[in-house]
């Protein structure tokens, strides 16, 4: 007997394919399992590390999810769509399931990180392009879409529930829910829109557009802290804008530039337990030195930067065009196979990346056991008790630190704002090239650079103490190779 449909002759070969593959292991794919490649720190050696990177997520291959075996490619041929994110933005995590807003794909992918599987929140295409998302505790999801000028609403079986704002005229960037009330970023009046979460009734509005201190220019995303204070962020004006509970603006904290401790833009942006503020800086600063900023940037309640991380690039760690961020402290478990044995994990850190092979990094925030590290941490002071090594023969001991790093002394403290942002962007450059030295193990040069930049007293405490961290690393390593100093 002949068989002459091509369909059932590719599914009987893949059949018998199949039971020989099963004779050694079946057609599915393995679990994905931590990679036995070094650790990733921040800060880098030799600053004691606050954070590691543990992942990354962008398709279902990444949760190990079963996939075709090269014999079903080889029958049933490629599949027409590859599953996967392509353009990330927004991100929630709730009950296991991490919910991705994919702005390239205009949907929302769910990455179920107990069962491994990779599948979509909605088919329903009123749903037009969703930027960010919330998620209540009892599962009732919020989603913000700025083209279809509404906040969708999904109970916790996924099922649209409610259609908010879409007589308001507004273009809901982001969305968090607070009580009764539903918060949103309007892009359309560069406002803070107040719902009742349920009818979406207006209720009023925080902030005004303006060219002023007070006023936003290109709202962004937004989040509450601990203690119901809300903060939003501004592309443009590079800043944090503060308001407390009862919805009164505070302040503003953070301001454009180049220097570590300043924005560029603005995006996502997070507040852990302790009230410290996350926050992603993406974008590229003009000036002397044209350098990228995309990286997350840690300040706590007085506006002072305690740690940044993430550094531009491709690598395991690395971000490319960063979104947002969250943190979670429910799934801790689900990721500590992915750190070093003996870390102390209080919380992770997601963050979306528009561009590159790693579309959501996923780093721990904890103390880790890390041997040959100085006890402070990050931005801390060095005491004068503190062992570092001797500098290399012929080597200049490292700058000592001014009582206040931020406050220059002699000739800085004459400038005018002109003169110090022309000498800050010239700083910034002689920063970036001093690290391509230093990546690239060109010692000397480097050391004499990172020298340069903490003495003119320009840059604040956490990034001189990195440097200062880099200075000793170096001297260390001129002193102990072959034939001395390079």
């Amino acid at each position: 007997m002949s068989v002459g449909n091509p369909f059932l002759c590719r599914s009987l070969a893949l059949i018998a394919g199949c039971a020989v593959l099963g004779l050694v292991g079946g057609c599915g794919t393995a679990q994905k399992q931590p990679s036995a490649a070094a650790p990733v720190y921040f800060p880098s050696a030799p600053e004691k590390p606050r954070l590691q990177f543990l992942t990354s997520l962008s398709g279902p291959a990444d949760l190990g999810a079963p996939g075709p075996s090269g014999f079903e490619k080889f029958v049933l041929g490629e599949a027409e769509r590859k599953e996967g994110i392509a353009t990330p933005y927004g991100l929630a995590l709730h009950d296991g399931v991490l919910y991705v807003c994919d702005v390239g794909k205009r949907r929302i992918e769910m990455l179920d990180l107990r069962k491994r599987s990779f599948g979509y929140l909605t088919e329903d295409r009123r749903l037009a392009n969703p930027v960010n998302i919330f998620i209540e505790p009892n599962g009732t999801k919020y989603v913000a879409d700025p083209t279809a000028g509404t906040v969708f609403v999904f109970d916790s079986a996924n099922a649209l529930q409610e259609i908010l704002g879409k007589d308001l005229r507004i273009n809901p960037i982001d969305v968090a829910v607070r009580g009764d009330h539903c918060y949103v970023t309007d892009f359309a009046s560069n406002q803070i829109i107040v719902m009742d979460k349920t009818t979406g009734r207006e209720i009023r509005r925080l902030g005004e557009a303006g060219d002023g201190d007070k006023q936003f220019k290109l709202i962004s995303d937004l989040t509450f802290g601990p203690d119901g204070d809300l903060y939003a962020t501004d592309k443009l004006k590079a800043k944090i804008f503060q308001f407390d509970a009862a919805g009164n603006f505070q302040r503003t904290i953070g301001q454009r530039g180049d220097n570590i401790d300043e924005l560029v833009r603005p995006k996502g942006i997070a507040v852990d337990r302790e009230n410290r503020i996350w926050v992603i800086c993406a974008g590229v600063s003009i000036g002397a030195a044209v350098w990228s900023t995309e990286v997350a940037k840690i300040y706590d309640q007085k506006g002072r930067l305690l740690l940044f991380f993430g550094r531009p690039g491709n690598e395991p760690g690395n971000m490319n065009m960063p979104a947002k961020v969250i943190l979670d402290y429910d799934h801790v478990d689900l990721f500590r196979p992915y750190a070093v044995k003996g870390a102390k994990i209080e919380f992770l850190v997601f963050v979306s990346n528009q561009y590159g092979p790693h579309k959501v990094n996923v780093y721990g925030f904890g103390e880790f056991p890390v041997a040959g590290r100085p006890r402070e941490a990050a931005g801390t002071p060095l005491t004068e008790n503190t062992a570092a090594p001797k500098p290399a023969p012929g080597a200049e001991p490292p700058p000592t630190r001014s009582p206040d790093a931020q406050r220059p002394s002699g000739p800085e403290a004459a400038m005018n704002d002109a003169e110090r942002l022309q000498r800050s962007r010239e700083i910034g450059g002689v920063y970036k090239q001093s690290m391509e030295a230093y990546r690239a193990g060109r010692l000397e040069e480097a050391r004499a650079g990172f020298v340069k930049v903490v003495e003119s007293g320009l840059i604040p405490p956490p990034m001189e103490d990195m440097l200062r961290g880099y200075i000793r690393d170096i001297d260390a390593r001129l002193t102990h190779s072959p034939g001395g100093p390079r």
